[in-house]
């Protein structure tokens, strides 16, 4: 295997600005349908709000194939092509999600919106143009996390003033916003990546290592936990609370707001505590909060739903872009030009669990018990947290670390110095021809 690039010299904003604005773009779209998603199926569903939990579970049943291609084919046909034809995807069915009159007709342009899903392939081009320096990685992940919480604010804010009146310019301003993106991507220039040429493999190794596995697991929990909550917020705050339109979309965007906050500090927070403690800070934090205010609270007050629905999306933007973070290094150890694969296969499990959460939270949601609404998922969902704490810690703490990004980073620590010493060697022989004693052993 060669070894990996050193980190880029000089490492501009401008060289991810196309995975940056795609990501933006994606967001916006998802923001823009969100608050306006319940009101859409009041109108073609009126007996009950179960239909919203399958038109999400369809969208992200969509994206649990879409990421897992994406990655692949970002390997070999380089992530600028891939993420021009996810974009194309965007535009289409942005646009068409405006027009849709059955409920029917929605599960099905969701499902292939979420087959296009660019996200794969922006993750894959700025840990790219990170090199292996983690800083930069850490920055670029920040950015990608404040673009796509912008984004989502944004789209969001604009669905909640249009209101569902508008629904059909909503959707076909977020397939504008998605064209911008395709055409910045098509005059950018993507960055090199390690081992490019290479034809992809190891694959089979990074899928059975425990690295990979307590990554898939957060992953997955993340997503569940996410869009269950997210599809909830579209349940409860209308139903028990008689939110508008526009007052569930400021919901979104408090909850945005604060997510933002994280991103803006992403690299601050990293290099002061380093990506698993991050990581598991972030689950843990959550799990407390539900401890303290499930049990007392849950959906009876406005204040504990909304802290509810706040803790169970605030493990996102710090779980997934730690995970994003320490993947490269997992495809790097057991495989070789793969890392677009290994981000795919990840983000699948990710969307596995984005397509079971809705269902799943609005289902149990309805499930009555002697406590109070919504204490079924959301108990379920502290345990979810607690299982992938304990699996991510298992490998990345009491392993110490073995695999990811430090290990990368020591192992090139390691070659640089032999690279030194034998390089010395080299100079002694070529001026006596003879080996000193301490070479002998290198």
């Amino acid at each position: 295997m060669s070894d990996p690039p050193k980190s880029p010299p000089n490492n501009p904003l401008s060289s991810i600005s196309a995975p940056v604005s795609a990501a933006f773009a994606d967001y916006f779209g998802l923001g823009s349908i969100s608050p306006l998603l319940p009101f859409f199926v009041m109108k073609y569903h009126p007996s009950s709000q179960a239909p919203l939990g399958w038109i999400l579970s369809f969208q992200y049943g969509g994206v649990v194939l879409g990421s897992t291609l994406a990655g692949m084919f970002s390997d070999r046909i380089g992530r600028r092509n891939m993420l021009m034809i996810a974009l194309v995807g965007d535009v289409v069915f942005f646009s068409l999600t405006g027009f849709v009159k059955s409920i029917e007709m929605m599960m099905a342009v969701r499902l292939l919106a979420g087959l296009s899903t660019p996200l794969t392939a922006c993750i894959a081009w700025l840990l790219d143009a990170a090199g292996e320096d983690v800083g930069i990685r850490a920055r670029n992940q920040g950015m990608f996390g404040m673009c796509s919480v912008i984004g989502f604010m944004m789209g969001a804010a604009m669905a909640g003033l249009a209101g569902f009146s508008l629904f059909s310019v909503v959707n076909c301003v977020c397939g504008g916003f998605a064209f911008l993106a395709l055409l910045l991507t098509f005059r950018s220039t993507e960055p090199s990546r390690p081992n490019a040429d290479a034809v992809p493999s190891g694959v089979g190794d990074i899928m059975r290592s425990k690295e990979f596995l307590s990554l898939a697991v957060v992953y997955g929990v993340v997503g569940v936990q996410f869009t269950g909550a997210t599809s909830l917020i579209g349940v409860v705050l209308p139903e028990k609370f008689g939110f508008s339109e526009w007052q569930v979309a400021v919901s979104f965007i408090v909850m945005t707001v604060v997510h933002f906050l994280l991103m803006a500090n992403l690299k601050g927070l990293t290099a002061k505590f380093g990506t698993p403690t991050l990581i598991i800070s972030s689950y843990s934090l959550a799990i407390l909060g539900h401890v303290l205010f499930l049990f007392k609270f849950s959906f009876k007050s406005l204040p504990s739903t909304l802290f509810l629905f706040l803790i169970s999306t605030l493990v996102l933007p710090l779980a997934m872009t730690g995970a994003n973070m320490l993947a490269p290094g997992v495809a790097d150890k057991y495989g070789e030009n793969a890392r677009g694969a290994t981000i795919g296969m990840l983000r699948t499990t990710f969307n596995v669990g984005q397509a079971i959460g809705p269902a799943f939270a609005v289902s149990l949601y309805n499930v009555k018990n002697e406590l109070n609404d919504g204490f079924v998922f959301f108990a379920l969902q502290g345990a979810f947290m607690a299982f992938a704490t304990a699996c991510f810690a298992a490998v990345w703490v009491l392993g110490k670390g073995r695999g990811g990004e430090w290990v990368e980073r020591g192992k090139q620590k390691v070659g640089m110095e032999k690279d030194t010493e034998v390089e010395m060697r080299s100079m002694k022989e070529d001026e006596d021809g003879t080996v000193d004693d301490e070479f002998k052993d290198l």
